[in-house]
């Protein structure tokens, strides 16, 4: 029998973590979650002892992480609140996509499910976060990394997948933001950076970064010029 628990701001940091960190693989463990909310494995085990007994997550050492139907639930209720205040901070204030996910960081752990739906007619029931991704994580994903893109291959960014600030702000002085097409032309050897033609502008783009950016493949034209690699 689960024991009484009430969940707070942390507990849905890790429900939501936990539900966007199985959508990229297919088994979440504690250093996953150590790594992306930069804590320690020691702290991560604790939490999730805690969520186990409250039935919001399966969890046996050493084997994945299963959220249960309520942790599922909360957690998607999180994904969800997050993007509607990051459009919230995008759309109608005009802050910048990396400060407005900080913001939404904050604040979406002091939101209700009324204030979620008056925002969301208010934006216009959006479909994607201001970073290209489906809010509803349970749509099929068509996209690669910008890393699998074969070389003179043209292609259009669909999402970053990476919320950090710092790499928000990095790609968006590059122009790499999601509709914006780009065409791979240079890729160097052992791992080093791609070199993407955006405009009329190159950049050369480590492959940390890359692995974020997600893309839609376009179909390419007989008449079309063939890239160097050079």
């Amino acid at each position: 029998m689960a024991e009484q628990f009430a969940v707070t701001a942390g507990n849905e940091e890790y429900l939501e973590w936990i539900y966007r960190l199985s959508k990229e693989k297919s088994t979440v463990n504690p250093l996953d979650l150590a790594r992306t909310l930069k804590v320690s494995p020691a702290s991560v085990t604790a939490m999730l002892k805690r969520l186990s007994a409250a039935s919001l997550i399966e969890y046996q050492p050493y084997q994945g992480i299963t959220l249960t139907e309520r942790g599922r639930e909360i957690a998607m209720r999180m994904v969800r609140r997050h993007a509607l205040l990051e459009r919230l901070m995008t759309d109608i204030l005009g802050l910048p996509w990396e400060k407005a996910d900080e913001l939404a960081c904050q604040l979406e752990h002091y939101v209700d499910e009324e204030v979620d739906e008056r925002l969301a007619t208010l934006l216009g029931n959006p479909t994607t976060c201001p970073h290209g991704r489906q809010i509803d994580l349970e749509s099929p994903d068509h996209t690669c990394p910008l890393t699998e893109v074969s070389l003179g291959e043209e292609v259009e960014i669909a999402y970053v997948s990476d919320e950090r600030s710092d790499l928000l702000g990095y790609l968006a002085t590059l122009g790499l933001r999601p509709g914006v097409r780009v065409r791979l032309t240079h890729q160097a050897p052992f791992n080093g950076p791609l070199t993407l033609r955006v405009g009329e502008v190159s950049h050369a783009v480590g492959r940390e970064a890359a692995e974020k950016v997600r893309v839609h493949l376009l179909p390419t034209t007989a008449d079309e010029p063939a890239s160097s690699s050079e």
